[in-house]
C-alpha cells in the first residue's frame, strides 16, 4: 500500500493522536525541506544547559533535509540557529527528553538518535509500528520518502 501526506496532514495527524511534543510550535514545508519551531522552554525536565540557553534563547528554528532512508530509518541533516545563531550543537541536549516523550508515549525511546555532524537518525518503522500497532498490526514500512512537501510510505501489512 503506498500512503501520501503533505507536511500539513501529517502534523495535523500527529496532533490529533497526541504524537506531536508540545514544545513543537509549528512545522512547515517548502519545497524539500521541512522546518521546525521548537520553544525550548516547553522541553519537560531538561538539562541544566538546554534550562541555560532556553533563558538566553527561547526559540530555535531548524530546517530538516532527509539525507537517506535505509531498513526504515530516515537520517536527517539538521540546520538548526537561534536568534541568527548557529544552534546544532543544542540538539545533544533534546535527544534525552525526545527519548523521555517517546517512552512516556509507550513508543522505543531509541528511535530518534542523535548523530555527529548536525544530524539525527528517525526510525520511522519503529515509531509507525509502535504508534498503529492496535489499529495496524504488522504494518511494515518498505520505503520512505520525502519529496515538495509531500511524504510518501510504501507498507505491508
Amino acid at each position: 500500500m503506498r500512503i501520501e501526506l503533505s507536511v500539513t496532514e501529517a502534523v495535523e495527524l500527529a496532533r490529533a493522536t497526541g504524537g506531536l511534543p508540545p514544545f513543537v510550535r509549528s512545522v512547515t514545508s517548502e519545497g524539500d525541506e521541512v522546518r521546525v519551531v521548537v520553544d525550548l522552554r516547553e522541553v519537560p525536565d531538561p538539562p541544566s544547559a538546554l534550562r541555560l540557553a532556553a533563558r538566553l534563547v527561547p526559540v530555535v528554528r531548524a530546517t530538516a533535509r532527509v539525507e537517506s532512508v535505509v531498513a526504515g530509518t530516515a537520517v536527517l541533516a539538521i540546520e538548526a540557529n537561534a536568534a541568527g545563531l548557529p544552534a546544532h550543537k543544542l540538539l545533544g541536549f533534546v535527544e534525552g527528553p525526545a527519548r523521555r516523550a517517546l517512552t512516556a508515549k509507550g513508543l522505543p525511546p531509541d528511535a530518534v538518535r542523535v548523530l555527529p555532524d548536525a544530524r539525527v537518525a528517525v526510525d520511522v518503522q519503529a515509531l509507525l509500528a509502535g504508534a498503529l500497532e492496535r489499529s495496524l498490526p504488522g504494518l511494515q514500512v518498505t520505503d520512505l520518502r520525502y519529496e515538495q512537501g509531500t511524504l510518501r510510505l510504501d507498507a505491508a501489512v
